[in-house]
C-alpha cells in the first residue's frame, strides 16, 4: 500500500513480477515534511522482492539522496588533458566504472558545464530513472530535456529513433546495459551527434570488450567498426577512502583521437584489448597506477590500494621499490 501511495501501483506489479528489480526516482517538496518553502529532496529509490529474517516476499528498498545541485565539473580535478577531450562536436563518451564510483555525478556535471559554457549546444537526455535535474535559470543554452524510458518513452530504440528527429547536439543514455542501447548509442555517435553514456565496466578494454561481446559472433566484427569509429573517449572511473577521511576519485581513461582510432582498425578486433592494456601500461596510467601513486603519497591506506588491485599486485609493487 504504501510503494502504491508514494510511487504507483505500477511499482508494486513490476516488483513482484521480479524481473530485474525496480528502479524509480522520488522528489519529496513541501513544509509538510520539515521542507522550506522552494526545496525538495531527491531521491533513486531501487525495490526488489526478498526474503528478509522471518519475513517472507518481502520488499527490500534501498534510498539513495540525489543532490539538488548539479556537480560542478571542473572542481573534480580531472587530469587537463582529458577534461579538454570530454565536449567534442561529436562521437561517443563512455564513463563507466561499479556502482558507487561517481560515474552519474561526472556524467551531470558534464552536461551541467556544456549548460553553461556551450549554449549553442541542446541536450536531451533517456535515463531510466532520472537522477539529477537539468537545466534552470543558470543554463544558458536551451533548456534540456530529459525523458524517462518506461514512463515518457517506451524503450532506448524508440528513444534514438526520436531523438535524432528533435536535432540535439548531445544525445544522453543513463546506462548502455545491453546490445540495443549500445546500438542506438553508436549509431547516434556515427549520425554527427556528441553521445554519453554509462557502463558497469572496470577498465578501458573491459568496455570495448563488453561492448562488443553484446552481440552474435556473426556481427561482432561490424560492430567492432562502427564503435571503433564513434568513440572519443573511455573513462573509468572509482573513488577511494583517503587518510583524510575524504574521497578521491581515480580514472584510467583513453582518448581515441584519429591516430589511435587507425591504429585499431589495423588490427583484428579481438587484439584491440592488448594493444590499450599495453598502451595504458606503459603510460603508467592504469587503475593500478593511479591507486599506487596515492598510496605512496601517504593518501591512501594498503587495503584501498588492494581493494582496486589485489594483493598479489600489492607485493610486486612493494617487492620492486625494495629492489630500487
Amino acid at each position: 500500500m504504501l510503494i502504491a501511495a508514494v510511487w504507483s501501483p505500477e511499482v508494486e506489479s513490476l516488483i513482484k513480477d521480479g524481473d530485474e528489480g525496480v528502479d524509480r526516482p522520488l522528489e519529496i517538496t513541501g513544509s509538510d515534511v520539515g521542507l522550506e518553502r522552494g526545496m525538495s529532496l531527491r531521491f533513486r529509490t531501487n525495490f526488489v522482492q526478498a526474503r528478509i529474517a522471518s519475513l517472507d516476499e518481502a520488499y527490500s528498498i534501498t534510498m539513495r539522496v540525489i543532490p539538488a545541485d548539479l556537480p560542478d565539473v571542473t572542481k573534480m580535478e580531472i587530469e587537463p588533458d582529458l577534461f579538454e577531450e570530454l565536449f567534442p562536436e561529436k562521437g561517443l563518451v563512455i564513463i563507466c566504472g561499479p556502482t558507487g564510483s561517481g560515474k552519474t555525478t561526472l556524467q551531470a556535471g558534464l552536461y551541467g558545464h556544456i549548460g553553461v559554457r556551450m549554449p549553442d549546444r541542446k541536450v536531451i537526455t533517456y535515463d531510466d530513472p532520472i537522477e539529477f535535474v537539468l537545466g534552470g535559470p543558470h543554463w544558458k543554452g536551451p533548456q534540456p530535456a530529459q525523458s524517462q524510458i518506461g514512463r515518457d518513452i517506451r524503450d532506448f530504440p524508440k528513444s534514438m529513433r526520436n531523438a535524432v528527429r528533435r536535432k540535439p547536439s548531445i544525445i544522453g543514455i543513463g546506462e548502455a546495459r545491453d546490445r540495443v542501447s549500445i546500438e542506438a548509442m553508436v549509431e547516434a555517435s556515427l549520425s554527427g551527434h556528441t553521445c554519453y553514456c554509462t557502463m558497469h565496466t572496470e577498465s578501458v578494454a573491459e568496455t570495448i570488450n563488453r561492448a562488443i561481446q553484446t552481440y552474435p559472433p556473426e556481427q561482432q566484427s561490424g560492430i567492432a567498426s562502427r564503435l571503433a569509429g564513434a568513440l572519443r573517449v573511455i573513462i573509468v572511473q572509482r573513488l577511494l577512502k583517503t587518510t583524510d577521511g575524504k574521497r578521491a576519485a581515480i580514472r584510467e581513461y583513453l582518448v581515441f583521437d584519429r591516430e589511435f582510432r587507425s591504429e585499431m582498425q589495423n588490427l583484428p578486433y579481438n587484439e584491440w584489448a592488448v594493444l590499450i592494456r599495453t598502451k595504458l601500461e606503459d603510460a603508467q596510467a592504469t587503475l593500478d597506477d593511479k591507486a599506487w601513486k596515492l598510496f605512496q603519497d601517504g593518501r591512501i591506506l594498503q587495503e584501498e590500494f588492494v581493494g582496486i588491485a589485489g594483493m598479489k599486485e600489492f607485493r610486486k609493487r612493494a617487492l620492486s621499490e625494495q629492489e630500487i
